[in-house]
């Protein structure tokens, strides 16, 4: 599969190949059988690029498909992870930031 997905043969997925290849049904039909939810490809493609390279190799298409595996309540677990990682990474940007102007200012 990954390699039906890796148009330019490059040993990673982009979006746009990602995107480009759930459009066909018997790929939707291959995540579905994994019980993977297709209708979001931007968020199933980022919390498979494990990374966060903007990239997914062949080792995070396996984990990433065998980790979110299952149910729903599955993915939405991981989901809520992504973006809590996320946001922590920014609130911490915006602390040390603000730590620094503060510190400037006297």
């Amino acid at each position: 599969v990954f390699e039906r997905i890796d148009i330019d043969c490059s040993g990673a997925l982009t979006i746009q190949e990602f995107k480009e290849h759930l459009e066909d049904p018997s790929m939707r039909a291959y995540f579905a059988t994994l019980e993977l939810d297709t209708t979001d490809v931007w968020t199933l493609f980022k919390l498979l690029d494990t990374d966060a390279g903007n990239s997914i190799e062949l080792d995070e298409f396996i984990s990433g498909c065998l980790r979110l595996k299952g149910s729903a309540k599955g993915i939405d677990m991981v989901k809520l992870c992504y973006e809590h990682r996320w946001m922590s990474k920014r609130l911490t940007n915006f602390i040390t930031r603000t730590d620094t102007a503060f510190h400037l200012l006297h």
